[in-house]
């Protein structure tokens, strides 16, 4: 009878970097997810409170101020053409695999008219 324990030792060595290289990737994607809806949600209610407040004539600087206090490492860029509103908001985020992937920021565009108040992504 042959023993088998060092065959079995030596595939999970072999085998254990490439599990955890695809662990790691899986985290990674869902933490960018999680990133990208939170993003997401912050430019939505901040599209919605911009066209809620509309009148007032601080209500650029208060959406600016809403959005940071929500979210860090962000730019903000607001457009307001008479009747549409357009948030612009770029994070910058980095991955565990951003060297490999090179994408480091998240953009997120929403457009609200502000006669409807209907709110569009992109």
């Amino acid at each position: 009878m042959l023993n088998n324990k060092g065959q079995v030792l030596v595939i999970f060595v072999i085998l254990l970097p490439i599990f955890l290289i695809i662990l790691t990737g899986i985290v990674d994607i869902a933490l960018l997810n999680i990133e990208k809806k939170k993003l997401d949600n912050n430019t939505h209610d901040a599209v919605e409170f911009y066209l809620d407040n509309y009148d007032d004539s601080n209500v650029e600087n208060d959406t600016k101020e809403l959005l940071n206090k929500n979210l860090k490492n962000i730019d903000i860029n607001i457009t307001d053409n008479n009747e549409i509103i357009t948030i612009k908001v770029i994070k910058k985020y980095k991955s565990i695999y951003s060297v490999i992937s090179k994408k480091e920021k998240l953009t997120s565009i929403y457009t609200g008219n502000k006669e409807t108040k209907k709110i569009i992504k992109g």
